[in-house]
């Protein structure tokens, strides 16, 4: 669990993978002087053969408690099963690194508890049957690729398969935070989960698009909570996209989405708590 905390600096879609060393830093140096009390990423920190020394990297100067979940970009060149593994050493032997998926909800202060599952786009917002879109993902995630020569219809069902996973996860990580009675949930996850966060060029992305950017089940999952809980506040931090979006559905959840460009990554937010 995490201590008394007032602020978290959250960051997404950082591709750290596509700056020097140097470069790199220069951007954790940047972290530290905002002097948060714990970091929060919500994905597409790197990419498989690298995330492992980058998030070793920015913990050792940032040195204090980062919590992270991880992006589609994060398992690019290698697979889920391998990346995670690794995901769950770092958490079981690091202290300052923290993937959600393993560590479970986080007390951050008295009122606020922070979870976080990865997520992935499920295929059920837009049109994926006529779509002629496809993301890397398909080539360069060893579990979709597996999946993508047999048809589009077995890379949906795998794309399904690991979304409804993690959105069951999350489900399980929500119940566990209500135990401790918080007045806010935040939650951790890479894909948007409405595709009114889905934005490109300030409008919400086209039906060919939507399936591949969106995530109704776990959209599916907050709204059940936020419906049952009326009297606690969720937050939802999420990425993907690489477009800024504010997205409130209820009175009690609201749906952030970070902007992101290659090669220039910011600091999103310094967050309240």
């Amino acid at each position: 669990m995490g201590g008394l905390m007032k602020t978290l600096t959250w960051l997404t879609d950082v591709h750290l993978n596509f700056l020097s060393k140097d470069e790199q830093q220069r951007f954790y140096k940047r972290i530290k002087d905002e002097n948060p009390d714990g970091v929060l990423i919500t994905g597409d920190i790197a990419e498989a053969t690298n995330i492992s020394d980058i998030l070793l990297g920015m913990a050792n100067v940032v040195n204090r408690p980062i919590y992270f979940i991880l992006g589609n970009h994060d398992y690019y060149h290698g697979s889920v099963h391998a990346v995670r593994n690794k995901m769950l050493e770092f958490t079981d032997s690091n202290n300052l690194l923290n993937w959600l998926p393993q560590s479970g909800p986080q007390r951050l202060n008295e009122n606020t508890v922070l979870v976080g599952q990865d997520g992935w786009a499920d295929g059920r917002l837009g049109n994926y049957r006529d779509t002629p879109v496809m993301l890397n993902d398909s080539r360069l995630i060893e579990e979709l690729f597996k999946e993508a020569i047999l048809g589009r219809y077995p890379l949906l069902d795998k794309m399904q398969s690991l979304a409804d996973d993690d959105a069951n996860a999350l489900k399980a990580n929500i119940k566990d935070a209500l135990k401790l009675k918080p007045k806010k949930i935040l939650i951790a996850t890479h894909v948007p989960p409405f595709k009114e966060a889905c934005l490109y060029e300030g409008k919400i992305s086209g039906d060919d698009f939507l399936p591949f950017f969106g995530a109704k089940v776990m959209g599916d999952v907050v709204s059940e909570f936020a419906t049952q809980y009326q009297d606690i506040s969720f937050v939802v931090f999420c990425g993907h996209t690489h477009h800024q979006a504010h997205y409130q559905p209820m009175d009690n959840l609201i749906v952030k989405v970070g902007a992101a460009e290659y090669y220039y990554p910011e600091i999103q937010e310094v967050v309240q708590l």
